[in-house]
């Protein structure tokens, strides 16, 4: 049987990239960002 790996596991092993490059690749301006962090923001309403 195949190892399953811990949900702690894969998140360490992820390459994160940051917020504002995500948001930039599906269309969301920098502006309406707020960010937490270099890999987290929430997104304006507008």
């Amino acid at each position: 049987m195949a190892e399953h790996k811990t949900d702690i596991q894969i998140a360490r092993a992820a390459n994160k990239k940051q917020i504002q490059e995500i948001g930039a690749k599906i269309g969301i301006p920098t502006e309406h960002l707020l960010p937490y962090g270099h890999d987290k923001a929430k997104i304006s309403a507008e």
